[in-house]
């Protein structure tokens, strides 16, 4: 486990480095701020962070801390107010096609199917034509996420476990490089959110995919993570980086192991700093 400060995060402690491939995902100096009621509010503040091709990277903090705003600035959502973002080398100016993003609802619109909810995104993007040449697809992933016999159910007769998978096909619908996470399994049950994180890191390697998930929950942070970047608010900021270096391959038995604990603690004393840093 290797703890960052924040000094050491600014600058040449975020650059790739030599000779390893370009990142996928490379935020530097990111300033975002609100207007709101006539009051300007700085939601992220100076935040710089490299993501490695087929990396798990967890922002973890409380609420409110900017990391769903992180999410959406990554995602070409909202715009930084200043600094820079790039997306497999390129400004991100949009949505970046290299992107799937999933977020704590499933959002599926309940007068289609699983599978018509599924290929969604083609059908908007390039029509009905494609969309129905991608059933195929459709099929794979419904088969990848354990709801082969489900496609043609409607949302209200899916759990809540079930529907997250459905929306984690519609994720991957479009093949994304990149998948971005806001707090994808926070609604559901902790037997079920277990098992949709173990599903989750198991797809992500399997595909072979980079991902970046919000969550401020840090058993969850460490049990998915290849680096947590531990995040603090009133600015919202990094202030370190947890390297989680477990087995990849984890069942939720590792989360009783001395290791998993050490992880454990190094995420929660770096929270502690930055809560210390906010009441002062």
């Amino acid at each position: 486990m290797i703890s960052v400060s924040d000094q050491q995060m600014e600058g040449a402690g975020t650059m790739p480095a030599p000779g390893s491939p370009p990142p996928a995902v490379s935020i530097r100096n990111l300033d975002r701020t609100f207007t709101r009621d006539g009051n300007t509010i700085q939601a992220l503040s100076g935040v710089s962070l490299d993501v490695a091709p087929g990396e798990f990277v967890v922002l973890l903090g409380p609420s409110g801390c900017g990391k769903s705003t992180l999410l959406n600035i990554i995602a070409g959502l909202l715009p930084p107010t200043s600094g820079t973002i790039e997306v497999a080398s390129h400004a991100v100016t949009g949505v970046p096609d290299e992107i799937g993003m999933m977020f704590q609802k499933p959002v599926l619109l309940p007068w289609r199917t699983v599978r018509d909810n599924i290929v969604l995104p083609i059908e908007m993007s390039k029509g009905r034509r494609a969309a129905k040449a991608a059933q195929g697809r459709v099929d794979e992933l419904l088969d990848l996420v354990g709801l082969k016999s489900f496609g043609d159910q409607m949302p209200n007769e899916l759990s809540g476990g079930m529907q997250q998978r459905a929306a984690i096909c519609r994720m991957l619908i479009n093949e994304p490089d990149i998948l971005l996470l806001d707090e994808p399994f926070g609604a559901l049950d902790e037997f079920t959110r277990e098992h949709m994180n173990m599903q989750m890191l198991d797809l992500t390697h399997r595909l072979g995919r980079t991902a970046i998930l919000v969550t401020h929950s840090i058993s969850e942070a460490v049990f998915l993570a290849d680096r947590i970047a531990v995040m603090c608010a009133r600015p919202g900021r990094i202030m370190g980086i947890v390297d989680v270096d477990l087995p990849k391959d984890r069942t939720p038995d590792i989360a009783t192991s001395p290791e998993f604990q050490h992880h454990v603690e190094a995420a929660r004393d770096m929270l502690k700093r930055g809560h210390a840093m906010e009441m002062t």
